[in-house]
């Protein structure tokens, strides 16, 4: 648990530092593609009120951060910094079994941030699909959404993460 924690502290520095400095606004209905410090990322507002953030990550592969709060890459941009600590969430995007496991959850800002690689990947796929996403945060409830589609700037992130190959 200890270490789960430290991760989550390190998690918080990372997906902070991803959102600063964007250099694309939300796009209305699609992704919006950024970069930071040499890596890319993606951002969308969802229908039902998430916004989801996909990035390229060294060490987790594609990073999924959801924002429960609906933020947008400026409001991201602008969160003081919180303390992550671990949440079980079951994720059941429409096309795969559940499978549950711990994110980092800044309680503060009400974001969650994957821990493990299998997560992003499932959020990305999902998109991929066009299947929705369902999403069971302990202490914190069910929620589903669905993604933009593939778009020009989604093929973009995708050429340029190694993780998505």
């Amino acid at each position: 648990m200890k270490h789960l924690t430290r991760n989550c502290v390190a998690l918080t520095f990372v997906a902070a530092s991803a959102t600063l400095g964007a250099s694309a606004a939300d796009a209305e209905g699609g992704w919006a593609l950024g970069e930071k410090d040499g890596n890319s990322y993606l951002h969308t507002v969802t229908d039902a009120g998430p916004s989801v953030m996909l990035s390229c990550s060294d060490s987790v592969g594609i990073r999924a951060t959801v924002s429960l709060n609906g933020d947008s890459i400026q409001e991201l941009e602008t969160a003081s910094k919180g303390k992550a600590r671990a949440r079980r969430v079951a994720l059941e995007p429409e096309t795969t079994d559940p499978r549950s496991g711990a994110w980092g959850y800044i309680r503060t800002q009400g974001k969650l941030i994957s821990t493990k690689s299998w997560q992003g990947k499932r959020i990305y796929n999902a998109a991929i699909t066009g299947s929705p996403v369902s999403m069971d945060v302990f202490k914190v409830g069910e929620m589903s959404f669905g993604l933009p589609g593939v778009d020009d700037q989604f093929k973009s992130f995708a050429t340029s993460c190694d993780a998505t190959s």
